[in-house]
């Protein structure tokens, strides 16, 4: 064993839950965690986890929707309030880097307040992010339907979403985060040991019978709405005999 996981803190659709977080993921690599992606009810989430939260060496945001990085500044002011002292990066799509600086301060936030460097790395599609562990960005279409509406307006976003490969100690993981349609990841899943598919915007038929042809180890679905959705993807799965799919619940770990 590794002491590697793989851990689910938020598994909620993006119509927020009582009973679930919105997206947030921790990657434990022997003592130390990455948290990726930040949504609403993550932070508490983590806490309940038992995680120590000075333990979080960097922080990765898969895209700017308020489900996968609103809680990212109460969980800077968590670092503050737990006395961090060291460096805190933060790899956040280029578009967001000035308007999340602005934002901090607007809510003091204020990184000579804070008592430590924060570091807002903006990335783009392809980056490569090097450690402990290998991740790799994947741009995705999730957010390209706004295309119209932000030329018309003028607006400066980029449209920049992400799902992310992850490899670790030679484990392979996929991390779709939303994508637009299941075409945007298919490429991505074959040989993969654990994939995580945020299924709001999948065709599940189509995911489904597809997935039944690829070599991959675990299949986790998130991003979830109500009971009877998840008894209908569980159903799917059953009746395919795709006995390698789960679906997620917050606190769940994979081992990797």
């Amino acid at each position: 064993m590794t002491g590697n996981k793989f851990i689910i803190l938020g598994s909620s659709s993006g119509l927020p839950q009582a009973g679930r977080a919105c997206s947030g993921y921790v990657l434990k690599t022997g003592e130390n965690l990455s948290l990726i992606d930040c949504g609403g009810g993550v932070t508490s989430s983590f806490l309940r986890r038992g995680l120590n939260p000075l333990d979080v060496e960097q922080v990765f945001i898969t895209h700017t929707h308020p489900d996968h990085v609103i809680d990212l500044p109460l969980f800077i002011q968590l670092l503050y309030l737990k006395g961090r002292t060291g460096p805190f990066d933060m790899y956040i799509p280029e578009e967001f880097v000035q308007p999340f600086w602005t934002f901090l301060t607007s809510v003091y936030l204020i990184e000579e307040k804070l008592g430590f460097k924060l570091n807002l790395v903006g990335y783009q599609d392809e980056f490569t992010f090097t450690g402990e562990f290998q991740l790799r960005a994947i741009g995705n279409k999730h957010l390209q339907s706004n295309g119209e509406l932000i030329e018309q307006l003028g607006l400066p976003n980029k449209m920049q979403c992400h799902s992310v490969e992850i490899e670790v100690d030679g484990k392979k993981i996929l991390y779709s985060s939303d994508i637009a349609a299941y075409e945007d990841v298919r490429p991505h899943l074959d040989g993969k040991d654990l994939v995580v598919l945020e299924s709001t915007h999948v065709d599940l038929e189509e995911f489904i019978e597809h997935a039944q042809t690829v070599k991959v180890g675990r299949f986790i679905i998130t991003h979830l709405g109500t009971d009877e959705e998840i008894a209908a993807i569980q159903a799917m799965a059953a009746k395919a005999g795709l006995d390698n799919l789960t679906t997620a619940v917050d606190g769940m770990e994979v081992e990797l």
